[in-house]
C-alpha cells in the first residue's frame, strides 16, 4: 500500500502546472523588480534632459531599506545613472531617496511607479511615470 501511495502523489505531482511550486510573485503594492518608463524635466531651460529610464529596485537588509539603480536608455543601450538608497514605507506604498541635491519621491500603484525629484528649495524638477517589466 505504500509503494502505491507515492506512486499516487508522484503522479499527482506531476499532473501540477509547470511552476506550481515557484515562488509567488511580490505584492503589487511592493516596489522590488524592473520598473521602466519616462523622466521627464520640468525645470526649463536647463541641462536636464528627458529620459526613457529603467530602475531596478532591490530590497537591502533591512525591511524598509531599498536599493534604486537607475539607468537611462541612450542609443538603445542602458547607461549607469548611479544607485540610490532609498526608504519604503509599506503602509502608503511611498519610496523616499534622498541625496544632497535634492529628494526622489515615488508611489507605487500596482504595476505603476510614479514620482518626482525636488530640488533642495522645493522645486519640482522632473516626473517619473514608470511600469513594471515582466
Amino acid at each position: 500500500m505504500s509503494r502505491r501511495t507515492n506512486f499516487i502523489a508522484l503522479a499527482a505531482a506531476c499532473l501540477l502546472p509547470h511552476g506550481a511550486f515557484a515562488q509567488a510573485p511580490a505584492p503589487a503594492s511592493s516596489p522590488v523588480g524592473v520598473w521602466r518608463g519616462t523622466s521627464l524635466c520640468r525645470v526649463r531651460p536647463s541641462p536636464c534632459k528627458d529620459e526613457i529610464v529603467v530602475y531596478r529596485i532591490t530590497r537591502v537588509n533591512a525591511s524598509d531599506t531599498l536599493s534604486l539603480d537607475g539607468r537611462r536608455i541612450v542609443n538603445g543601450q542602458e547607461e549607469e545613472m548611479g544607485v540610490l538608497s532609498c526608504r519604503f514605507a509599506a503602509s502608503s506604498a511611498q519610496i523616499t531617496c534622498t541625496m544632497p541635491n535634492g529628494v526622489w519621491r515615488f508611489a507605487v500603484r500596482g504595476d505603476s511607479l510614479v514620482g518626482e525629484l525636488r530640488s533642495p528649495d522645493n522645486t519640482k524638477f522632473r516626473d517619473v511615470n514608470a511600469a513594471r517589466s515582466h
